[in-house]
């Protein structure tokens, strides 16, 4: 399953881009993530286990950061498996920037047997993160 949103944020990049580099906070934003753990890291990846809303579902993650345009999660284990791509795109020569989440997704286990209600929970949810996002990085300091 492929989902797609997207906001135009009036905030500066360097501003969205703390707010989706800071992974211990996902949570504050996706309310889906119960709980982040972080398990290691390696060079630019950082390896950690999602607690999910659905029934405290875990999932394990690979995450890439790529500063200062792209948080780029490898979804590994778990009821999900593919990818959730958050990017942030600079408009030339005007204030503000575009955010983006890109979900490619394959569902497992009993995900899988409701995935036309799962997919309109994670549009929705997707949505949702992006507005919040955006209100922080709106929102003086």
């Amino acid at each position: 399953m492929r989902i797609q949103a997207s906001t135009p944020v009036n905030a500066p990049l360097e501003r969205v881009w703390a707010l989706l580099a800071d992974l211990d906070n996902e949570p504050a934003f996706w309310k889906g993530t119960v709980a982040v753990r972080t398990l290691g890291r390696d060079g630019g990846a950082v390896d950690r286990e999602v607690t999910l809303a659905f029934r405290n579902a875990r999932q394990r993650e690979r995450v890439y950061l790529h500063p200062p345009l792209r948080v780029v999660h490898e979804i590994l284990e778990g009821p999900m498996r593919g990818t959730k791509v958050v990017t942030i795109q600079a408009h030339d020569g005007e204030p503000g920037v575009q955010l983006q989440a890109t979900w490619d997704v394959t569902l497992r286990g009993f995900l899988k047997l409701g995935s036309r209600m799962v997919s309109k929970h994670i549009e929705e949810g997707t949505r949702n993160a992006l507005e919040r996002i955006k209100q922080a990085a709106e929102s003086p300091p």
